[in-house]
């Protein structure tokens, strides 16, 4: 695509808008940007880009643009979206784009409901260890289209993937991808569930015989997707046919066994999908399965993914602050051993919590309710017949609550099952608070 004196409007001044602010700038394109936030607000966001040419703008409609690049989290039936789909002007986030410019750049693309940040880590690990060039990029948390600019055709670029991003996709094509997971999320965004798969599974739209798709057969929907245009390797937890897969606690490769998950340091049986995945991955991009092994071992895991916080009077406590959905909490409760004082609640994604409290299995000895979805969640839990159920307004009470409630012996968990953004700016800075308040007993 050529970029220069092209008229670009950037919505969304987050992380993704500023790596694409200067990466369009540096391209010599003409760089508008936009925000809901007014211009007296975004000074600490000017003061990371004020050395490239851009122009803040809140009257869009008097522009004629080329093209739109928008935040990822940015709802289609946003106004200003909907505005700029109405005037046929081509709309892109920073995925799109990011192939679009740099067609020859390797890719490799991840996406799942949950169990993406973990796989993406993980994989850029396994690269750093094999000694190749790789950047882990996307929705993990590092503004991509900058620091693909920045790279060259030989660096590999592990991109973290969301829907958000996906939804905007007409022509990227990742080297290897994989899907681990869709479990309902984002109902909010995407309008439907259906909506939400068909996002997701566009990763592997305009892949070819050169590539690979890694995919979870566990998954009811990955089980059962017609996928004719690329090489698909499959990995399980349950089918010992497949090309990778877990039987008694020991990972495999057809039939040669590889290593016991008594070595990792990281909790679960989802820990064991996302290392199958990764391993997968890996595999499928040529390195070899030694060094992948070696790596694997060494993982210590992600921040904010079921990372232990500290004992404190014999009581643990676990960061799981990423579990920002339904299915991911199920898999954080089934990683820790009873009984478990569990804290929920955050942004409502409108979505179905009942499986929460089916998966309990005896595990969870009390909630601490925070946030919009509380009195959600204590409904949920009165249907569902758990009583033990404490309504709080903010983390320094949620923590004093946990004290008063956890014993010797007992998980202090926190995993909310629901998005951070009616409290914090990201999960990021949920679990951090958490994590210091913790720390501060």
């Amino acid at each position: 695509m050529e970029i220069a004196n092209k008229k670009v409007l950037v919505i969304g001044l987050g992380l993704s808008g500023i790596s694409t602010i200067k990466t369009l700038s540096s391209l010599k394109a003409d760089v508008y940007c936009y925000d809901d936030k007014e211009e007296s607000e975004l000074g600490s966001v000017f003061e990371k880009i004020k050395d490239f040419k851009f122009k803040f703008i809140k009257n869009y409609k008097e522009y004629d643009f080329d093209f739109i690049v928008k935040s990822p989290g940015i709802k289609p039936i946003n106004e200003v979206i909907k505005y700029f789909e109405t005037k046929k002007v081509p709309i892109y986030t920073d995925l799109e784009l990011a192939y679009s410019l740099f067609p020859k750049r390797k890719i490799i693309a991840i996406t799942g409901t949950n169990g993406k940040t973990t796989t993406t880590s993980l994989v850029g690990e396994i690269f750093k260890t094999a000694n190749i060039k790789s950047k882990v990029v996307g929705n993990i948390g590092i503004g991509m289209l900058w620091e693909i600019y920045n790279s060259d055709e030989e660096t590999v670029n592990i991109i973290e993937v969301s829907s958000f991003q996906l939804h905007n996709t007409e022509n990227f094509k990742p080297t290897v991808a994989s899907i681990g997971n869709i479990t309902p999320d984002h109902i909010d965004w995407h309008g439907s569930y259906e909506n939400y798969i068909e996002d997701k599974l566009k990763i592997f739209k305009n892949m070819d015989k050169n590539g690979y798709l890694v995919l979870n057969i566990d998954d009811e929907i990955l089980n059962n997707i017609k996928v004719e245009n690329t090489n698909i390797t499959k990995i399980s937890l349950k089918d010992n046919s497949v090309d990778f897969y877990l039987r008694e606690n020991n990972f495999y490769h057809k039939n040669e066994m590889l290593f016991s998950m008594k070595v990792l340091k990281i909790l679960g049986k989802h820990n064991a999908q996302n290392v199958l995945i990764s391993i997968a991955i890996c595999y499928n991009y040529g390195i070899n399965l030694d060094t992948i092994i070696f790596a694997c071992k060494n993982f210590g895991g992600v921040e904010h993914r079921i990372e232990f916080v500290r004992e404190f009077n014999g009581i643990k406590f676990y960061n799981d602050s990423k579990g920002t959905n339904v299915d991911s909490t199920i898999k954080a409760v089934e990683a820790l051993e009873k009984p478990i004082i569990l804290i929920l609640g955050g942004y409502d994604k409108n979505v179905d919590f009942n499986p929460l409290f089916e998966s309990f299995n005896g595990k969870v000895k009390a909630l601490v309710l925070v946030g919009d979805t509380k009195q959600k969640f204590y409904e949920t839990a009165k249907k569902n017949g758990f009583d033990n159920n404490i309504l709080v307004n903010d983390y320094k009470e949620v923590v004093e609550k946990c004290i008063e409630l956890a014993k010797s012996g007992d998980n202090v968990l926190l995993s909310p099952a629901s998005a951070s953004w009616d409290m914090f700016k990201s999960y990021e800075e949920r679990g951090n608070l958490f994590k210091k308040l913790v720390n501060g007993l």
